[in-house]
C-alpha cells in the first residue's frame, strides 16, 4: 500500500493563496472601514459631550444670573478654534454672542430657553449634544467591498483554470477523431502547475499513441509485403505444376518450403505480438541468467564452427532473477546469433556477462563484421528492417527482419534496455542491460523450457 503524500503543487498554492488574499483584501477593506467610521464617531462624541456640557451650563446662567454670565462663557468657548461654534440668540432675532456658523447650521441643534429676565433666548450649537443618536455606520459598505474583491479574484481564478482545461478537452476530442499530432503544452501560457504537467503528460501521451498507431501501420504494411513474397512464389509453383505435372516433385518442394517459411514468420510475429501485449500474459520462473547464457553462447559455438567462425563467451559470477526464460532466451539467441552470422570469416563473436554497480546485469555481444550506418543503429531494432548489403544488425536473405525487434521487446519488458554501437574494432557492439529488481522478484509460475529461436 502506497504511503499519503500531501504533494503541494503549483495548483494548490494559486488556489490557497488566491482564496487567502481575497479572504484578507475583504477583511482588511471591513475592518479599515469600521475603524474609520468608529474613529469619526469617537470624535464626534467628544464634541458632543463638550457641547452639552457647554449648553447645559449656559442655560442654566441664563436661568439664573441672566445673559452676561452666559455670554461670557459661550464666548471664551468660541474662543478655542477645536470647539465646535456655538451661539446666543435673543428673541428678536439678534445674536448676543457667537459664530454665525452656529445660528446657519442646517444639521446643528437649537434649544429654547428662558432667561432670568423673563424674555426668551436660542441657544444654537453646530453639533447635536451627546444623548441625541446618531447615524450609524452601514453594513453595506463592507459587505459590497467585499464582494467586490471577491467577484475579481473568482473571476481571475475561474479564468486561470477554465483556459487550460478547456484546452485540455478539446485536445482529447482530437485525438478522439484520430489526430495524434494534437500538442497541448505549448498553449498552456508558460504555466508550471499542475494543470501545465498534465498538459506535459498528455502530450507524451499523444506523441506515444502517434508513434504507435504510425508503428502498427508500418508494421501492417510490412507483413503484407512479408507474406504476399511467399505467397506469391507459391501461386506461381502451383501454376508450373499445372502446366508441367512433370516437375510435381520440385514444385511440392518449392511450395513445402514455402509454407514452412510462412509459418515461422507468423510465429514471430505472434512471440512479437505477446511482447507488445505485455510480459504479464508470459509465465515466469526463476532461473540464472549467466547459465542459461552459457548455454546459448555453447549452441552458438557449434553452430559458428561449422561456417568458420567462433563465439568466446566470458562471465563473471552468476544472476539467479525471475524472468520469462523463453522469451529472454530468445531475445539473447537472436542477438548472439545474429552477430555470428555477419561476423567476418575466421573471426570470434565476443559475448560478455558481467554484474554492474547497481546490482543488475549487463551482456555486451561483438562482432567482427562490416558494421551498421551510424543513422541506422536505432532502426535496426524496428520490425521488418533489412539492410541492403551485409550489415551487422540487419538481416538476411533468409530471415524476416523480427529477431532484434522481439530482442528489444523482450528486454524492455523486463525493464532492461538494449542499444547498438559501432564497435572500436569495426563491428557492431550489441550491449544488454538489466536490472536489479529481477535478481529480488519471487517467481510468479514455472515456465516452459526455453526454446531455441530463430536468428535475424
Amino acid at each position: 500500500m502506497r504511503p499519503l503524500r500531501l504533494d503541494l503543487g503549483g495548483l494548490f498554492w494559486k488556489l490557497f493563496l488566491s482564496l487567502w488574499l481575497a479572504m484578507m483584501l475583504s477583511f482588511a477593506g471591513g475592518v479599515s472601514y469600521l475603524h474609520l467610521a468608529g474613529y469619526r464617531d469617537a470624535t464626534d462624541s467628544l464634541d458632543a459631550v463638550r457641547t452639552g456640557v457647554l449648553l447645559s451650563t449656559a442655560e442654566g446662567l441664563l436661568a439664573r444670573t441672566g445673559t452676561d454670565a452666559a455670554v461670557s462663557a459661550i464666548a471664551g468657548w468660541n474662543a478655542d478654534p477645536a470647539a465646535p461654534p456655538v451661539a446666543l440668540v435673543a428673541d428678536d432675532g439678534r445674536r448676543l454672542v457667537g459664530s454665525p456658523a452656529a445660528v446657519a447650521g442646517a444639521g446643528g441643534h437649537r434649544r429654547t430657553v428662558l432667561g432670568a429676565d423673563g424674555r426668551r433666548y436660542i441657544l444654537a450649537a453646530a453639533v447635536e449634544p451627546a444623548g441625541a443618536p446618531g447615524p450609524r455606520p452601514s453594513v453595506l459598505v463592507p459587505l459590497v467591498s467585499g464582494g467586490v474583491v471577491a467577484l475579481l479574484f473568482s473571476g481571475l481564478l475561474a479564468w486561470s483554470l477554465s483556459r487550460p482545461l478547456r484546452t485540455l478537452s478539446w485536445a482529447l476530442h482530437a485525438v478522439a477523431r484520430g489526430d495524434f499530432a494534437t500538442r497541448v503544452h505549448h498553449r498552456m501560457g508558460g504555466s508550471r502547475d499542475e494543470i501545465a504537467a498534465l498538459g506535459a503528460d498528455f502530450d507524451r501521451m499523444a506523441d506515444r499513441l502517434q508513434q504507435l498507431v504510425e508503428g502498427r501501420q508500418r508494421l501492417l504494411h510490412d507483413i503484407s509485403h512479408e507474406l504476399r513474397s511467399p505467397l506469391t512464389r507459391m501461386q506461381a509453383a502451383i501454376g508450373l505444376l499445372r502446366q508441367n505435372p512433370a516437375k510435381t516433385a520440385a514444385m511440392i518442394e518449392r511450395i513445402d518450403r514455402e509454407a514452412e517459411r510462412l509459418d515461422a514468420m507468423v510465429g514471430e510475429l505472434l512471440t512479437l505480438a505477446r511482447l507488445e501485449v505485455g510480459s504479464g500474459v508470459i509465465a515466469r520462473e526463476r532461473v540464472d541468467l549467466v547459465e542459461l547464457l552459457a548455454a546459448i553462447a555453447e549452441d552458438a559455438t557449434f553452430e559458428a564452427e561449422a561456417c568458420g567462425r567462433g563465439v568466446r563467451f566470458a562471465a563473471d559470477g552468476q544472476f539467479v532473477c525471475t524472468v520469462a526464460a523463453e522469451v529472454l532466451c530468445r531475445a539473447f539467441e537472436n542477438i548472439i546469433r545474429n552477430a555470428v552470422k555477419f561476423t567476418a570469416a575466421g573471426t570470434v563473436v565476443e559475448v560478455a556477462v558481467k554484474p554492474l554497480a547497481d546490482g543488475g546485469l549487463g551482456v555486451e555481444v561483438v562482432d567482427h563484421g562490416p558494421g551498421v550506418p551510424a543513422e541506422m543503429l536505432d532502426r535496426i531494432f524496428e520490425p521488418f528492417l533489412r539492410l541492403d548489403g551485409s550489415g551487422s544488425g540487419a538481416g538476411t536473405a533468409g530471415g524476416f527482419g523480427l529477431g532484434l525487434a522481439i530482442a528489444r521487446r523482450a528486454i524492455e519488458s523486463h525493464g532492461g534496455t538494449v542499444r547498438a554501437a559501432a564497435s572500436p574494432q569495426g563491428g557492431l557492439a550489441v550491449t544488454v542491460t538489466l536490472p536489479a529488481a529481477l535478481s529480488a522478484a519471487p517467481a510468479i509460475a514455472p515456465a516452459a523450457a526455453p526454446a531455441a529461436g530463430a536468428a535475424v
